[in-house]
């Protein structure tokens, strides 16, 4: 009978706080969503490549380093190898999607959010792996111990590692400045390692000491603070482009003054979706809700106009995007 619970149990302590999680990163992303398969693509790389390549990589190394030194080479494996495997090939999505979709980097927020995404699908599968391992030494109630831990105190930490590695990209794709280009993903893709780390090789050392477990605490949550706090930043001066940048195409009868004031404000968005949900017209509520994205959308290209000047194709997008709004408008 603990077979069959462990059967549904474990994949929900595994892969449930982590797409709760998730979505709270989603909601961040709140006046231009990403592309949804684009989303699920990051969290898939995550869980599935990511985790397979990490783990080839470190069987290559652990076959040496027990060699070697057999007596420190879990600390070694942990505290060193695992950093050093795990981030890389995590961040080859973000790589992929600058190389492949550069146009949806147009915000630091975005780096963050793929990172994030593929963080959290990256631990979902560990997690699972983990549970697994610890259900057959010691049952179910220790897999909930454990989730305690893995699900819940430490629950953020490959986001936050991938997501340093995501906003170092996103930085590097969204500045003129090109010290910022050459030094934002280094020092994102650095601070992911060194953060892993020192994660790692507290957790390891606990076992023993006890204390070291309080500094992984302090760094992981001191760092989820900041990230945090960076996400709320960049989330204000997202709106600060809304209402700098949309405000001409008002004047140019793009969009209307009404609209322009509900545009700007994501609480004014979701009441006005409501409304008309409730209302039981499910085709005018699909309409606003892509009528507000191409707004958004439009803000922000017009901000990377005046960033960088005109990029490739920059023009057509700008027109295409007004036609899109206009033809929206009338309809609505």
């Amino acid at each position: 009978m603990d077979i069959l619970v462990a059967v549904v149990v474990i994949p929900l302590l595994a892969f449930g706080p982590m797409l709760v999680y998730a979505l709270v990163l989603w909601w961040f992303d709140r006046y231009e969503k990403e592309p949804l398969l684009l989303l699920i693509a990051a969290f898939a790389w995550g869980a599935v490549p990511a985790i397979i390549f990490s783990l080839i990589a470190q069987l290559i190394f652990d076959i040496p380093l027990y060699g070697w030194v057999p007596y420190a080479a879990e600390f070694v494996g942990a505290s060193l190898i695992a950093p050093l495997t795990e981030e890389p090939f995590k961040g080859l999505a973000l790589l992929g999607l600058l190389l492949l979709f550069r146009r949806e980097l147009d915000s630091p927020l975005d780096g963050i959010l793929y990172g994030g995404l593929v963080g959290f699908g990256f631990a979902a599968t560990e997690n699972l792996f983990y549970f697994v391992s610890q259900f057959s030494e010691g049952g179910l109630a220790a897999v909930l111990e454990l989730s305690l831990f893995r699900a819940v105190l430490f629950g953020l930490n490959h986001a936050l590692f991938t997501g340093c590695t995501g906003l170092g990209i996103a930085l590097a794709r969204t500045s003129p400045r090109w010290w910022v280009k050459i030094g934002a993903p280094i020092a994102g893709f650095g601070a992911a390692i060194l953060l892993h780390g020192l994660h790692n090789t507290g957790a390891s050392l606990a076992g023993t000491l006890c204390w070291p477990i309080l500094v992984s605490l302090v760094v992981d949550w001191g760092a989820v603070a900041v990230l945090l706090g960076i996400l709320v930043w960049i989330s204000v001066r997202e709106q600060r482009w809304l209402t700098r940048y949309l405000a001409d195409e008002v004047n140019a009868g793009v969009i209307s003054q009404q609209d322009y004031g509900v545009i700007q404000s994501y609480w004014r968005r979701v009441g006005q979706r409501l409304r008309v949900l409730l209302s039981g017209d499910v085709g005018r509520w699909w309409r606003l809700g892509k009528y507000y994205r191409l707004a958004s959308e439009l803000a922000f290209a017009r901000q990377r106009l005046d960033a960088f000047g005109p990029e490739r194709d920059t023009a057509r997008q700008l027109e295409q995007l007004r036609r899109e709004l206009y033809e929206l408008r009338k309809r609505l």
